[in-house]
């Protein structure tokens, strides 16, 4: 295990690093830029990385785990697996390029011809990362460090520019960039461990259908983490949005924790709970009843400290956001504990069909139970509906868990 406490503790820091960079980037860009052209890098920056989510389409967990079950000693079908993703996201990356034509001949959005061509680079900058080979070999040290070198050379590169000469185009070209730079690193390390690469677009349809399921589960994840807010617009108002948002930043923050944790030691149980599955859905179980207990001491840290963290956020006149935060909290080791059943259990031995659509219908069901209540509490009724559905889903999962056993 301490290969996979390395990996762990890398891919922990990595994931506090994703936070803080984007945090610091903001007073850099906002400064140089000012509104117009802060908001046009905004623009393009957010729509090519949700683009690239779709390109990734679960191939982090998909892809990984055939990497994990192969092992590097197999180069032949290690080779295999990885021209099929690749060919996949090449495919993936073409029909959203298309669309994005599409898109910007038809609307009218004032952006220049430049812009546009760093934002293209940027997309597929991160559509065609490779991490998700080396988390699948537990590989990740070099590539993990090597990327977070080069986003702070990037962020002061970033800086240093912008204060000779403010241009949303040279942001853009220095954070696409850096950032087709990791890639093309990445591809060489890959081309080191798989040998030679080639497009082989049946086997790339065959990896998008195989990952259905995966990019399912991920899109639906993504649905319940972010359509709180638009929900709360739409049934109580622009301004409960302002109390409703910040207690939703902190879970979320408190909750994207563990992802370094269940990723780092995805790859080892893919392989182990396909060799020995009776013996290792017990160390499955140790860690969710640990990150259980783990959600549930963060729960009432963040209760404790709530009222301080909205006041240090927000100043005075949102106390309402405090009250939120203290039903909100019990979210947490729910949802802590619902991703580790899935990325320990569900998804290393391959049941993806059944967590996605479980997550899918719960993900409706959180929204459908959140708009009902709001009638009769407002904005306490949309988090008491968020809380209940998570409490339901960790229910059904469980159930569902003992039967896999």
């Amino acid at each position: 295990m301490r290969v996979q406490f390395k990996n762990v503790s890398l891919l922990f820091i990595a994931q506090l690093v994703s936070y803080l960079i984007p945090i610091l980037e903001i007073p850099i860009l906002a400064k140089s830029l000012g509104v117009d052209q802060y908001g046009q890098v905004l623009l393009i920056q957010t729509t090519a990385l949700l683009c690239s989510l779709i390109v990734e389409y679960g191939f982090s967990l998909s892809g990984a785990r055939q990497v994990a079950v192969c092992g590097i000693d197999n180069k032949s079908q290690l080779s295999k697996i990885y021209n099929g993703v690749t060919s996949a996201k090449v495919l993936l990356s073409g029909s959203m390029i298309g669309l994005s034509v599409l898109v910007l001949s038809l609307a009218d959005l004032s952006i220049g011809f430049e812009a546009v061509v760093w934002g293209y680079l940027y997309f597929l900058a991160f559509s065609f990362s490779n991490i998700w080979l080396f988390q699948g070999l537990e590989k990740i040290t070099f590539v993990v460090v090597f990327e977070l070198v080069l986003r702070f050379i990037g962020l002061g590169v970033l800086y240093l520019v912008l204060a000779h000469s403010a241009k949303a185009g040279f942001a853009l070209m220095i954070m696409s960039s850096f950032a087709l730079l990791n890639t093309v690193i990445g591809l060489y390390l890959a081309h080191r461990v798989v040998g030679s690469f080639s497009i082989d677009f049946k086997a790339g349809m065959e990896q998008i259908k195989n990952g259905f399921h995966g990019f399912i589960y991920k899109s639906s994840n993504n649905i319940m983490l972010s359509a709180g807010p638009a929900l709360v617009g739409a049934m109580c108002g622009q301004a409960s949005v302002a109390k409703f948002v910040p207690a939703e930043k902190i879970i979320k923050a408190s909750v994207g924790l563990v992802g370094p944790v269940l990723i780092g030691l995805y790859p080892y149980l893919s392989r182990r709970l396909l060799q020995t599955s009776e013996i290792n859905l017990k160390l499955s179980s140790v860690i969710i009843a640990f990150l259980f207990a783990a959600g549930i001491v963060g729960a009432a840290i963040i209760a404790w400290a709530g009222e301080f963290l909205i006041h240090l956020m927000l100043g005075s006149g949102f106390e309402e956001a405090a009250s939120i935060l203290q039903v909100f909290v019990f979210i947490i080791p729910f949802r802590m504990m619902n991703q580790s059943i899935g990325l320990t259990i569900f998804m290393p031995l391959g049941k993806d069909k059944v967590l996605s659509m479980c997550l899918m219908l719960f993900s409706m069901l959180s929204l459908c139970l959140a708009a009902v209540l709001s009638y009769e509490y407002d904005l306490a009724g949309i988090v008491y509906g968020l809380v209940l559905a998570e409490i339901l889903f960790s229910i059904t999962l469980i159930v569902l868990a003992f039967k896999i056993k």
